[in-house]
């Protein structure tokens, strides 16, 4: 699946679609902040999130059809990532496609931030090759490092 996922930077137009995914019960389960937004709330974030020039904010597409959203949040040669997969689209290997994907396109340190018990997450993050790091306040840290 991996050739079939494309991203694509996202708009204010994604909105009302990454606020649905935001809102997901088991996105918000495993989110470090799960609290429900709203849509005021959200659009002052995306909008926040579309100038910041170290933030990136994709849309991930499969058959031409919008499946999920990865992020990334640089500085100085680090990267942090994160993911959501539409409810819809779960459990057909596109999480680990997007996030390979992205972790691809970038050089440097890349970490991912996860929850205990959030085994999907996890295996997403070892596809990408990243490794289990430590724990920090109950947050698993995985990284990887790109050849130089």
């Amino acid at each position: 699946m991996t050739a079939s996922v494309r991203l694509r930077l996202a708009t204010l137009a994604d909105a009302e679609r990454l606020l649905h995914w935001r809102n997901d019960a088991d996105t918000r389960r495993f989110s470090l902040n799960p609290e429900q937004v709203t849509e005021q709330q959200h659009t002052h974030w995306l909008q926040q999130s579309l100038s910041n020039p170290q933030r990136r904010l994709y849309i991930a597409e499969f058959a031409d059809q919008p499946v999920g959203t990865v992020r990334v949040d640089s500085t100085a040669g680090s990267h942090r990532i994160s993911w959501t997969v539409a409810a819809e689209y779960r459990g057909k290997g596109l999480a680990k496609a997007m996030v390979k994907l992205l972790v691809s396109q970038l050089t440097g340190t890349i970490v991912a931030e996860i929850l205990p018990g959030n085994t999907a997450s996890v295996k997403v993050a070892q596809h990408a090759g990243l490794t289990y790091q430590s724990t920090h306040n109950g947050i698993l840290y995985y990284a990887y490092q790109t050849p130089d």
